[in-house]
């Protein structure tokens, strides 16, 4: 299967234009109020009709409980949201929920989970990432600094994040695994040996000039050392 790429934080419509025709897969909006990459819902509605293929758009959330996930799905119409909060019951829920209080069909979710430099995954996180793998349908391996994940630019150490992508797969083949933490052309192209062992790829800060300013010529150079 060939690897996917997303590319996430996109924040304006010129450059929403430019990456819509290159070959990537998805297309993240982010919505979470500390990133500097925040967009509202409303500015994330009027990126979307720029969009020609919506079934890209991934609609990346923080919420306080499940309420407020299938809310935003439904004021948004994305079917794929990737959550940097609430817990496996919490993803349940939503999917369970979501059949009777969600204008959407077949909701997607992607279920971020945090490692560090210096882990050894331990019986916790290990827990934690088999749990998620049975419901979420993606799991993204991000760098997590000061309890949270995203928006770093950190990466995970190489062996450590192959072996969370391990257990997922032992616990849920079909499960697929998302690669995350400032990925750019040089460390993709040093690791690339080692990317059959995920689904995906999330690039962001390693392709831009500024937070929330894409440099299409870095996304393009990605795209091809992938893709070709």
């Amino acid at each position: 299967m060939t690897l996917k790429i997303k590319v996430c934080g996109i924040t304006n419509k010129k450059e929403l234009e430019k990456i819509q025709k290159l070959d990537v897969d998805y297309m993240g909006f982010i919505n979470v109020e500390r990133s500097k990459r925040y967009i509202s819902i409303e500015k994330l509605e009027d990126l979307q009709k720029s969009l020609n293929d919506k079934d890209k758009s991934v609609l990346v959330i923080e919420p306080e409980n499940p309420y407020e996930a299938i809310s935003k799905a439904n004021m948004t119409k994305i079917r794929h949201l990737q959550l940097h909060s609430l817990t496996c019951p919490d993803v349940r829920y939503i999917l369970w929920a979501s059949q009777y209080y969600c204008n959407i069909k077949s909701l997607d979710i992607t279920k971020v989970v945090g490692l560090v430099s210096n882990e050894k995954i331990s019986p916790q996180k290990q827990k934690e990432i088999e749990h998620n793998a049975l419901f979420a349908s993606n799991i993204l391996f991000d760098y997590k600094k000061d309890g949270l994940t995203g928006g770093t630019g950190s990466k995970i150490p190489l062996k450590t994040v192959i072996k969370a992508c391990e257990i997922v797969k032992n616990k849920h083949s079909n499960t697929n695994v998302t690669l995350s933490g400032g990925l750019d052309y040089d460390y993709l192209s040093e690791i690339k040996d080692n990317l059959h062992n995920f689904d995906c790829i999330d690039i962001n800060s390693g392709v831009e000039d500024s937070p929330g300013h894409k440099n299409i010529k870095k996304i393009k150079e990605i795209v091809k050392l992938i893709k070709e």
